[in-house]
């Protein structure tokens, strides 16, 4: 019987051994587990810390970009109606052209021929047709500015607002230039 309560002491030693190296082992596992998980979580931390950094300087450089952008769009609006502004003033000293000048612009722009027939402003219906005695001048139609030759059915129109309008276009950049220097 001795021998049977040796064995069983070997046994149970060696159970309770194998149970320490089982545990042992378990315990080894769960820090490595941790040790793996709080790297993990250290990474995915540092990742997503460095994902929002970047987000948040893409933010900022949109913004900033977007603030430039109205900026200069503002700026430009405002460019815009000076310019707009100089031709409105143009057209309205145009409009208060003396009759000599107003003469001078139709000789400079009227091609005479015979079935001519002009549109000219109301106040200077009169020295028109003084100064250009051979021509006819429509008494029942006016221009606000400048005039119209009526030939053949086609009217060539030589308002001021229609010439300034052609050249617009065209010396928008030399009055911006001027302008804004």
């Amino acid at each position: 019987m001795a021998e049977l309560s040796k064995l069983t002491d070997r046994i149970l030693d060696e159970a309770k051994r194998s149970a320490d190296d089982i545990l042992s082992e378990a315990k080894d596992k769960v820090k490595k587990i941790e040790l793996s998980s709080e790297n993990q979580c250290e990474a995915k931390y540092k990742s997503m810390v460095e994902k929002g950094a970047r987000e948040a300087e893409s933010l900022k450089e949109r913004l900033v970009s977007n603030a430039n952008l109205k900026a200069r769009d503002g700026e430009l609006k405002v460019k815009q109606e000076v310019i707009q502004r100089v031709f409105e003033a143009a057209l309205k000293d145009m409009k208060e052209i003396g009759s000599e000048k107003y003469v001078e612009y139709i000789k400079n722009n009227l091609s005479f021929s015979e079935d001519s027939i002009l549109v000219v402003q109301q106040d200077k219906l009169d020295v028109v047709k003084s100064a250009f005695p051979n021509v006819k001048v429509l008494e029942d139609r006016f221009t606000e500015s400048g005039f119209i030759e009526v030939t053949g059915g086609i009217e060539k129109n030589y308002t001021f607002d229609t010439q300034l309008n052609y050249i617009k276009d065209e010396v928008q950049g030399e009055i911006a230039k001027v302008l804004f220097k």
